[in-house]
């Protein structure tokens, strides 16, 4: 494939807006780069306007390694912070922006023409190779978690998930091997009360009030929780929305609150769930008090061991394509492994992409020396472990 279509094909996926939706346009644009180079796919539907794609190329015999990634971007936020139009890809002295063009559409692309040119190369692989690309990575992970459901990981031995790892130094990307990351947990505490006229406030119960005596209770629990992983740190417990009332004349009938936990082995999401419904039990034995926890997402931390094939195998690569072999590290942030390593626990992935710290930024970019590179990184990947 010439450079020029590899650019276009990134432009062209930019140019679709998936910001938490329409994935479908992303993964049927794929299905037909896919039919036009004779790649076997399937596309995927999960709900209306949103879809899954998996693609593979090789043969049943051997084994199977995955190429990943989601389709979903995050907001683009304040348009007047941007200084292009993060809906259509700008390229300016050899860096692509626009939105997702970092997290992760560049990957999402050097995976599907990685693919692509192996199959024209007419490439012989001892195994299979799949491509992977979902939806709502950004908020729920929940394309993920339907392909594991539908057995779509079942037989995958080894997996590369394309999220970028890059960081950007002296006008350079300086990539990092990503082996482990935290696990994620995203809950609401309600709190329900009883409305009252503010100028007899004994007749009512204060929604807000009791909320914070809980929130209190769990700041104590976490603060009372703080293991740490060796590779992971400690839990990062974080109360991000806090809401309740609805006028200032009237006790508020009603608040809620909305945390971020980034969990790690030591204290597992499950127990965090179960630790805090009891606090909530015991603050529900007042009658005054009618508290409730729901679990909007819930992924687990992730890690696999660097003493594998596929690990060296990424690092021979990197030395030839790079021109330096990959430091190892650590996430904070949550990826779809979550939900792939809790479906198939001795699954190994990594993650390495394109892409740097710009991710989620206005002017989100990528430089294409990058994103060139990596194409021919995964294919040299694939090739060595499906030798």
């Amino acid at each position: 494939m010439q450079e020029a279509e590899k650019l276009s094909i990134l432009k062209d996926l930019i140019s679709i807006n998936t910001v938490n939706d329409n994935e479908e346009q992303i993964a049927n644009y794929l299905a037909d780069l896919f039919d036009k180079h004779h790649v076997k796919n399937e596309v995927i539907d999960q709900f209306e306007k949103r879809s899954n794609i998996v693609a593979e190329i090789g043969h049943d015999s051997g084994k199977v390694l995955a190429f990943a990634g989601h389709e979903d971007t995050v907001h683009e936020n304040n348009r007047s912070e941007w200084t292009k139009d993060p809906f259509e890809a700008t390229v300016i002295n050899d860096k692509m922006y626009g939105r997702g063009v970092t997290d992760m559409k560049a990957g999402l692309a050097a995976m599907a023409i990685a693919i692509i040119e192996l199959q024209e190369a007419k490439v012989k692989l001892n195994g299979r190779l799949k491509f992977m690309a979902t939806i709502s990575e950004e908020l729920t992970q929940g394309g993920a978690h339907y392909l594991c459901q539908h057995g779509l990981v079942d037989d995958v031995d080894s997996m590369i998930i394309g999220e970028p790892t890059g960081i950007q130094k002296a006008g350079e990307n300086q990539h990092k091997l990503i082996y482990a990351h935290k696990g994620a947990l995203i809950y609401t505490v309600k709190s329900v009360g009883k409305a009252a006229h503010s100028s007899t406030p004994e007749l009512g119960i204060d929604a807000i009030d009791n909320l914070i005596n809980y929130r209190s209770a769990e700041k104590k629990y976490f603060a009372e929780k703080m293991q740490s992983d060796d590779d992971l740190g400690t839990t990062i417990y974080t109360p991000d929305i806090f809401q309740g009332g609805k006028q200032v004349n009237s006790i508020p009938d009603f608040a809620f609150e909305q945390v971020m936990v980034r969990t790690i082995p030591q204290l597992p999401n499950q127990q965090i769930v179960d630790d805090l419904n009891s606090i909530i039990a015991k603050f529900n034995q007042d009658s005054n008090y009618q508290l409730s926890l729901e679990v909007n997402f819930s992924g687990n931390p992730v890690s696999s061991p660097l003493d594998t094939e596929v690990v060296d195998v990424i690092q021979t690569a990197s030395i030839d394509q790079l021109g330096t072999q990959l430091e190892t590290g650590v996430l904070s942030m949550g990826t779809d492994a979550s939900q792939y390593q809790t479906e198939k626990p001795d699954l190994n992935v990594f993650i390495l992409g394109p892409g740097n710290d710009t991710a989620h930024r206005a002017d989100e970019n990528i430089d294409l020396k990058s994103y060139y590179q990596f194409i021919d990184l995964y294919k040299e990947v694939a090739k060595g472990y499906l030798k």
